[in-house]
């Protein structure tokens, strides 16, 4: 994942996701690599969450992630924790200072406030405008099969958007890709035929966590610990939780007796969005409870997306 940032071209104008985690199947999404991400202050002026008005909820901040495929998304922190995403992929440009873009689906978590983490289908779309020339409005609008209408409304308040760039350059250049940010580090899988890269961070009780993905938009995750002994044969029961709440998983697999992999179910299933969402990630496996910070996670989950793409 990579960028230089724009709320996306009206920025753009202004400012000119074999080795350790070997023959993971493919967990299929369309959130291609991040590029980079865009955050402005202002008022959010309506937020409504399948016909639910949550603008009470909704903080001063305003946050455009961008992805290589041509895919957007706009998120808005909500109450304890919780975050309200509109993801889309970049449309027309109806002048130089505004920018169109398609709604297809509302990532929903609700942080402490309960209920597990949702991404819904919806149809619809966004505009905005270039806040590096003063005030600026963010509206999506979207709905669902249901006929439920998920709005955005925030203004900016004319401070110049804070950005953050994730280009190839940003990383190393080496044969195998290696990154590292903060507490994560990575690196390409060696004789991966789909281009795979795993990042991990070390956790409390001796446990690494890991993240794998490839060409095939795997994005997958690993927990190994050398004090574990599971079967291959009978994988142990699993549960993860974000943030406290259960997320789905399709199946738990015994790599070998000291490692698990669990692979989500594409778009419904997919873990890239809680895991760039999310402040802790939690395994229960067995009697067993591993907690994963995922302080730094979504910028190491760039990193991850460029060593893929760095052929």
């Amino acid at each position: 994942m990579r960028a230089t940032i724009s709320l996306r071209s009206s920025m753009m104008a202004a400012t000119a996701m074999p080795g350790s985690l070997a023959g993971l199947p493919a967990a299929a999404q369309e959130m291609g690599d991040l590029t980079g991400v865009a955050m402005v202050t202002g008022i959010c002026e309506r937020l409504v969450v399948a016909g639910e008005d949550m603008t009470n909820t909704c903080d001063g901040r305003l946050i455009q992630s961008i992805y290589r495929t041509g895919r957007t998304g706009f998120t808005v922190n909500i109450g304890s924790g919780g975050a309200v995403t509109f993801s889309g992929i970049e449309g027309k440009k109806p002048d130089a200072d505004s920018q169109l873009q398609s709604v297809d689906r509302v990532i929903v978590n609700r942080g402490q406030d309960g209920g597990p983490i949702s991404s819904k289908a919806v149809t619809g779309g966004c505009s905005y405008g270039n806040p590096f020339k003063g005030p600026a409005t963010t509206k999506c609008e979207g709905t669902d099969a249901e006929k439920g209408a998920y709005v955005l409304q925030f203004r900016t308040d004319g401070t110049q958007p804070n950005l953050l760039n994730y280009g190839i350059e940003e990383t190393a250049n080496d044969a195998d890709r290696a990154f590292r940010f903060g507490v994560w580090s990575g690196s390409r899988l060696k004789g991966d035929s789909a281009n795979g890269c795993v990042m991990s961070r070390d956790t409390e009780g001796a446990t690494t966590f890991m993240v794998h993905a490839n060409v095939n938009e795997a994005f997958d995750l690993g927990f190994y610990n050398e004090a574990w002994s599971f079967k291959t044969e009978t994988p142990p029961s699993a549960e993860l939780l974000f943030d406290g709440k259960p997320y789905p998983a399709v199946s738990v697999e015994v790599l070998t007796p000291q490692q698990l992999v669990v692979r989500g179910g594409g778009e419904e299933g997919g873990f890239q969005a809680p895991i760039e969402q999310s402040v802790e990630l939690m395994l229960r496996v067995d009697d067993t409870e591993v907690r994963v910070d995922l302080k730094g996670a979504p910028a190491a989950v760039a990193r991850l997306w460029d060593c893929v793409g760095g052929r």
